[in-house]
């Protein structure tokens, strides 16, 4: 369907892909992975003809319809969300099915596209996509933009599709649930991988281990061939040999082994601490045009929370954002700044006011008259610009490379209180775990909206849910929030199975009381029949828990043949083996799971013959 061969591309004294190839095989869903600025958007811009590589070619099936989603999007103007999502030649309706699993609502569909917010937009088009079905689909970040049920649900047509899918996206878990492939972007190359992002970074590792251990080896013997050339070299008898030792030497080809990006550890620029309370709205309101996102809102922030601001898109957590910031004004209410509060407002789209043609060091300094070379060098460092990349111009840098310069330059200047929207959005998981330590540590107060569960997991100390206009407090971490949300439907569940219940008792009627005598006069038949279900599921509970045994067992051997370091010079043994094991390890889960079904029914079998004993 589309060959990648031999390319190499380079950007001034920066080479992108040397010799990098690869194969996108129909129906494959493919992750693209791999660190900002290694090279990803441009080799969607290469399969897309709008770069051309300097050597090597891509090669595409002929008459071969490829839809593109990119990171930005152009404004459309003048459509509706409905016309500008299908074409004349699909059925209406089609439309707003795909529509409605993006989250839009009947009324959106007749709302103008330059009315809505940068997440639908990115709907609205990522909606005209699915509906013109092409053979292959390239989606840069799609999750970004997409709260949990439309996450959800974009993942199941994804999966229920027949489509072609060549994705970037650092949302490890979308890639996860719908990858079949990973490509990563690694030493120039692409290095292809089978599997879901999980599997691919076993696979990984196990390739790397094998590199590891094969370099060692390499140096190991490169070390004795040149002691006995060092220690003969001058030895006239000897010199047959040394010449023989220094052109196996010269015939070598040392193993390169790939360096992981330095860690950094980063800590926020300490601010002054600020009063107790930190920013509260009495009364507000807030609408654009027609629509309505509050009416009376009340909400308040103390000093060292780490507000999360959850809810479907569209609810208005962004706009809630801006008027806590104060760079959007309410229309009715008030908005009260605590004593000593400094404040550091992030944008989603803060990257695009970058000056271009400025270098990121001149970026950083833009922000302050004051800030030493040095520490402006080490907070570009902190952000993993090292070296020469901080004289990179920002119109050379990647979306996610950007990103972190936006990000960096808040933090030249110490504030006490953030407010982030979306902070996390094109940063690879390097950059993100650097942000997530920096935040951890940081003293202040922070209000932040995030899609990405892990980061949420690891900052929020409480979570405000927005819906209808309201906000709701979950004094918690984020998985207390889950936790609470999860008792809430079991909840609901419950009293709706009691209300459907109390329903089909009453339609009964007199047939209720006419089984209630047959039971009692059949109760010694009853008895029978759960002493053989006993029976039987005991049996197979003891069967379950011999096979699991069994298992076990094998999985424990494996192990430590796996473990074995002369393995590791076999990689296809090895892998084969592994992949083995890995189908042993799901089958002890279906295993294990079977003998908790079995024992709970066996106990409800229990408890129904102690009762009727």
């Amino acid at each position: 369907m589309l060959q990648i061969e031999s390319v190499h591309k380079q950007f001034s004294t920066k080479v992108l892909f040397d010799g990098a190839s690869a194969h996108l095989r129909p129906h494959s869903r493919v992750g693209l992975v791999g660190p900002n600025g290694t090279g990803k958007t441009t080799l969607f811009k290469m399969i897309l003809g709008e770069e051309s590589p300097d050597e090597g070619t891509i090669r595409k099936r002929p008459r071969l319809s490829i839809g593109y989603l990119p990171q930005e999007l152009e404004t459309i103007t003048g459509k509706t969300a409905l016309d500008a999502a299908h074409r004349d030649e699909y059925p209406e309706h089609e439309a707003k099915r795909i529509l409605s699993g993006l989250g839009f609502s009947e009324a959106d569909f007749s709302r103008p596209v330059d009315k809505l917010s940068g997440g639908y937009r990115m709907r609205v088009a990522l909606a005209h996509l699915l509906l013109s079905n092409p053979d292959v689909l390239m989606l840069d970040e799609p999750t970004n933009h997409l709260d949990k049920p439309t996450q959800r649900w974009f993942e199941e047509f994804l999966l229920n599709s027949k489509l072609t899918l060549l994705v970037i996206s650092h949302d490890t878990a979308f890639l996860d649930h719908i990858a079949t492939h990973v490509w990563e972007i690694r030493d120039k190359t692409i290095q292809e991988f089978r599997g879901n992002y999980t599997k691919f970074r076993e696979l990984r590792a196990a390739r790397d281990s094998q590199l590891q251990a094969a370099a060692t080896r390499q140096a190991k013997e490169v070390a004795r061939v040149q002691q006995f050339v060092d220690r003969f070299r001058y030895q006239a008898n000897k010199a047959r040999q040394v010449q023989s030792r220094i052109k196996q030497l010269e015939k070598v080809k040392l193993i390169e082994l790939q360096r992981d990006s330095k860690r950094v550890k980063f800590k926020f620029p300490l601010p002054s601490t600020s009063g107790r309370h930190v920013l509260d709205l009495q009364g507000v309101s807030k609408r654009y045009g027609e629509k309505v996102v509050y009416t009376s809102l009340d909400f308040s922030v103390e000093r060292g929370q780490r507000v999360a601001l959850v809810g479907e898109n569209g609810a208005g957590k962004s706009t809630l954002l801006k008027m806590l910031a104060g760079v959007l004004p309410s229309d009715k209410g008030t908005r009260t700044v605590g004593h000593g509060v400094s404040l550091h407002y992030f944008a989603q789209h803060q990257a695009e006011t970058l000056n271009p043609e400025h270098t990121i060091l001149e970026s950083l300094g833009e922000v302050s008259s004051t800030a030493e070379t040095n520490f402006l060098r080490g907070l570009a460092g902190a952000f993993l610009f090292s070296g020469q990349d901080q004289k990179k111009p920002i119109k050379a840098l990647s979306g996610g490379e950007r990103n972190r310069v936006a990000l960096a330059r808040m933090l030249v200047e110490p504030a006490n209180t953030l407010l982030l929207d979306e902070p996390t959005n094109h940063l690879d998981p390097a950059s993100v775990d650097v942000l997530t330590d920096a935040m951890i540590d940081f003293p202040g107060t922070i209000i932040f909206i995030s899609h990405d569960p892990t980061f949420l997991t690891r900052i929020a100390t409480r979570v405000v849910e927005i819906e209808d206009g309201s906000a709701r407090n979950f004094f918690g971490d984020y998985e207390y929030y889950l936790w609470k949300k999860a008792q809430e439907f079991d909840s609901i569940k419950e009293s709706s199975e009691e209300l459907g219940q109390k329903s089909r008792e009453k339609d009964a009627g007199p047939t209720k009381a006419m089984a209630a005598q047959s039971a009692t006069k059949s109760a010694a038949g009853d008895r029978r029949d759960l002493n053989k279900t006993q029976a039987r599921l005991e049996k197979q509970v003891a069967r379950a828990e011999t096979e699991i045994a069994e298992h076990e067992m094998k999985i424990k051997e494996r192990d430590q043949m796996l473990a074995d370091p002369a393995l590791y010079q076999e990689f296809s043994k090895w892998n084969g083996l592994h992949q083995e094991q890995d189908t042993w390890k799901k089958e002890l889960e279906r295993l294990t799971a079977r003998w908790e079904s079995l024992s709970s029914e066996l106990a409800e079998v229990k408890q129904k013959l102690a009762a009727i004993s």
